[in-house]
């Protein structure tokens, strides 16, 4: 009966601690993917306000774009394949990589960017691929917004589509915000959260193992001092 009970209370303490320590890792994975969510959420809403201030630039120094052969036409009918003065404006502006693209087949070209290989020479032509995340959204005429990477580096983006007057997609205007700041944020909030939860696996393991033990000392103690009636003492109190 003693070992039963022994067992028992060792049981329910390890069921006990089990449910704590999953309880503080599912509050931890919880923290994690709300500062995640937080974030994404400011880079979003920052690309889609810092997209259309891009636009506007556009229009300012260039007026409605046209095709020409594997370049955009400004209002003049004049190439801006090599012209930086918008990208390079936004750079200064805004603090945001960007990159004005030609539809060429079913691709897009650089044609005009302030993203540099090494930091020195422009990236320009180059291509989105028909595999990047924004391809198929762009493609269908619609605004882009998401995660990238970029010369091996996280940039939160926005792709959105230059259409020509007869509203078919001849480009793409893209920026993009690095998003090394938040993500450093985050990385610092999890290794201190790592720290916690060492510290709180090891605090709650400690304190149910005592509370264990001193469980079954309780029970070892009361079952000394009551010891079961033998047989003999019972049948002499019958009589």
């Amino acid at each position: 009966m003693k070992n039963n009970k022994i067992k028992l209370i060792a049981y329910l303490g390890m069921f006990s601690l089990l449910t704590s320590l999953i309880l503080g890792l599912f509050g931890y994975s919880s923290s994690t993917k709300d500062l995640d969510h937080v974030k994404n959420q400011l880079l979003a809403n920052q690309v889609e306000n810092n997209i259309d201030l891009a636009m506007k630039y556009v229009n300012i120094y260039y007026g409605t774009l046209s095709q020409g052969y594997k370049t955009l036409l400004d209002k003049d009918g004049r190439s801006i394949e090599g012209r930086f003065e918008v990208v390079d404006a936004i750079l200064e502006d805004l603090g945001d990589k960007s990159t004005i693209f030609v539809k060429v087949n079913d691709d897009f070209k650089r044609i005009s960017t302030n993203v540099r290989f090494d930091g020195r020479e422009r990236a320009i032509g180059t291509f989105l691929g028909t595999d990047h995340k924004a391809y198929k959204t762009v493609m269908n005429g619609e605004l882009y917004i998401g995660e990238a990477e970029i010369l091996n580096q996280n940039y939160y983006t926005a792709y959105n589509p230059i259409k020509d007057k007869n509203n078919n997609v001849i480009g793409l205007l893209f920026v993009g915000v690095p998003t090394i700041i938040l993500d450093n944020i985050i990385s610092l909030h999890d290794s201190k959260m790592d720290k916690i939860n060492i510290f709180i696996i090891l605090f709650r393991s400690i304190s149910l193992g005592s509370l264990i033990l001193l469980a079954s000392i309780s029970v070892m103690a009361r079952e000394y001092k009551c010891p079961p009636k033998k047989q003999s003492d019972t049948k002499i109190q019958k009589r």
